[in-house]
């Protein structure tokens, strides 16, 4: 064969390759598109379905006018109320992860008309999603603390919107885009905020690129047009009260801020949102440059870069803690009274627990008449709550509320439900405690605005007829919630200071706590009493223990707490113990022995408890040497 031959079936060849590299080019925006839902779709629906469950009951959307006009009193007030329209879908998760994708959906087939984007490059489209994404999957406990309401999906719906602003603004000749621009700045800045403002700067920006030819017109366009964005924002500030001057121009950008911290981790998608629509306005400029280098190949793993990429980010921004998803799990069954549920997926818990795990999990033996024989079963020592930021999770922020309520605290359940409710909106979650604790406490009235709420949202009105049933027949209430009840009845409910320390607060209360007349109660004490490794809170709660539960089998680790302490102490009254000697003194020996053989190996104290906590750390005894006890000294 030819040289001349051989070259062009080469130049064949490479003709073929490149005219399918082209075609894929031109498919690309299809391919990755396909690719994010389906990507977004596992994210959310995958390993974030109880997070989305937790998102509904930590928003609210009522149909009445008060609500409405609350939320419209700021700029961007109605995307907010959108926001929170379309978050309660979350009830069924699979149907708001629906609305959400079709939301972007819409975002990416906009895109390409507002920023005329070319398709061999047009999967830049999908980063400002991916930032969106992000957005949602990356909250973590910023879920107790967030004050944007409908947030996960206000923010889509607004750039929506922003994107909707510039694409309506190609339909406008150069003379009347002025016009555009500054009906368009006046009017959506109260809707949308600086969501608004963006719009405008796109529309600047692409406008700017397109028309360079036109450079008498350009000019002319952004002169006037960078003053109008710098005015308008500044004439709405005297027409909103809750507005302070020097946010006119930001306001509403999510900020995540407590008293104590504020996380600009958490608000990078949104600069990344705002960087990446930048660039997409000047991709215009760009694109006849590419085009003319006749360098498809490059366009294509340009394209594929930047969406694996992109995948990749939004997988290291899921916040996939498993303790955080484990109590966001255990919280719903806790809700459902489901009890079984909650201990089993605190046994599935392979690392340490948080707090929160371990009162609820406290919370569900409790009410399964199970402490006494499993409490110490569990891993007892815990982590703080895992976070990215600064951001210090607090007990009372979170589970505090329902905490209280299923101890019996009413006073302390309203109390936490209406100043988080105060401090960052009220949720369906505060109304529901709010409802059952005056149903309880039988303030017939304020459980009736309470029912009157959640009847005025979508998904919750046969919880509110229910919760209806009960204020007229208290009977049915009395029976869901006798424990509650009867800890209610005979504990006090005095409403003093626990200043934000709930599990402490509980400790020490019913750790100090002597009853004779409620069973429940009595044995929650003993339980605290153990907890706080006191023999001499013990005694007196053990021994009415005894006289309360005459010819009944006394739990395993009240045993081991009484046969240690009488060992350790050697009382006057330890031969008298109700104990099955024979059975503790053989488990106490060979924990005690194997405890001493790791310290002759060298181990320190903490190393010696680790190494037999296979075999003996589901005993009073390994908790009492090792554990960490919810107030280090009492």
């Amino acid at each position: 064969m030819s040289k001349k031959k051989r070259a062009d079936k080469k130049q064949k060849e490479t003709d073929k390759k490149s005219r399918l590299i082209s075609s894929l080019n031109q498919y690309m925006p299809w391919i990755g598109g396909i690719l994010f839902f389906l990507f977004a779709g596992f994210l959310l629906m995958g390993p974030n379905y109880e997070y989305l469950l937790a998102v509904q009951e930590r928003s609210l959307f009522t149909a009445n006018a008060d609500f409405f006009h609350n939320l419209i009193a700021t700029p961007g007030g109605m995307v907010h109320w959108l926001g929170c329209f379309f978050t309660q879908f979350f009830y069924h998760p699979i149907l708001g992860c629906s609305l959400l994708i079709f939301i972007w959906l819409c975002i990416y087939a906009v895109s390409f008309r507002a920023f005329r984007l070319p398709k061999s490059w047009g999967i830049g489209a999908l980063v400002p999603l991916f930032a969106l994404l992000c957005s949602i999957l990356d909250l973590g406990y910023w879920l107790y603390y967030l004050k944007i309401q409908g947030y996960w999906f206000s923010e889509s719906l607004a750039y929506l919107f922003t994107l909707l602003g510039v694409w309506g603004s190609h339909y406008f000749r150069s003379p009347y885009r002025i016009f555009y621009l500054a009906g368009w700045t006046i009017l959506a800045y109260p809707l949308l905020g600086w969501y608004a403002l963006l719009g405008s700067i796109l529309i600047l920006l692409v406008h700017q690129v397109s028309s360079s030819k036109e450079k008498r017109e350009s000019f002319r366009f952004s002169l006037i047009g960078l003053p109008l964005i710098g005015i308008v924002p500044l004439v709405w500030y005297y027409f909103y009260d809750q507005m302070r001057l020097e946010e006119a121009w930001t306001y509403g950008f999510p900020l995540f801020q407590t008293e104590e911290s504020t996380s600009w981790i958490t608000s990078l998608p949104f600069f990344v949102l705002i960087l990446s629509s930048l660039l997409l306005a000047c991709i215009n400029r760009m694109y006849p440059k590419a085009k003319s280098s006749n360098r498809p190949l490059y366009a294509f793993l340009v394209q594929v870069f930047l969406f694996i990429g992109c995948c990749v980010c939004t997988l290291s921004a899921n916040f996939d803690d498993p303790n955080y998803h484990c109590e966001l799990k255990m919280y719903r069954h806790m809700q459902e009274r489901n009890w079984q549920a909650v201990i089993e997926e605190a046994e599935k818990q392979s690392q340490r627990p948080t707090r929160p795990i371990i009162v609820m999990r406290n919370i569900a033996l409790m009410n399964t008449g199970e402490w006494g024989k499993r409490a110490f079963r569990f891993e007892s020592n815990s982590i703080s709550p895992y976070t990215r930021d600064s951001l210090r999770v607090e007990m009372s922020r979170t589970i505090a509320p329902m905490v209280y309520f299923q101890y019996g605290k009413l006073n302390y359940a309203n109390r936490w439900a209406i100043e988080n409710g105060v401090e960052f909106g009220f949720k369906v979650n505060d109304l529901k405690i709010l409802a059952h604790s005056a149903i309880l406490s039988g303030e017939k009235k304020a459980a009736s605005k309470y029912i009157k709420l959640l009847e005025e949202t979508t998904f919750h009105q046969k919880e509110a007829r229910k919760l209806k049933k009960w204020l007229k027949q208290s009977e049915k209430a009395d029976s869901a919630f006798a424990l509650i009840r009867e800890l209610h009845q005979h504990d006090s409910n005095l409403l003093d200071s626990d200043n934000g320390e709930c599990e402490i607060y509980l400790t020490h209360n019913f750790a100090t706590t002597m009853n004779v007349d409620s069973k429940p109660l009595q044995e929650v004490t003993l339980n605290y009493a153990m907890l706080c490794k006191s023999s001499q809170l013990f005694w007196p709660r053990f021994f009415q223990y005894v006289a309360l539960h005459p010819n009944e089998e006394i739990p395993i680790h009240y045993q081991e707490a009484a046969f240690l302490y009488a060992t350790l102490e050697q009382p006057p009254f330890a031969s008298q113990l109700p104990l099955d000697r024979e059975n503790l003194q053989s488990r106490y020996a060979a924990f005690f022995n194997a405890v001493q053989t790791q310290v002759r190996y060298g181990q320190t104290e903490q190393q010696a408890g680790e190494a037999v906590k296979a075999q003996h750390g589901r005993t009073f005894w390994w908790y009492y040497f090792f554990g960490m006890a919810p107030i280090p000294s009492f």
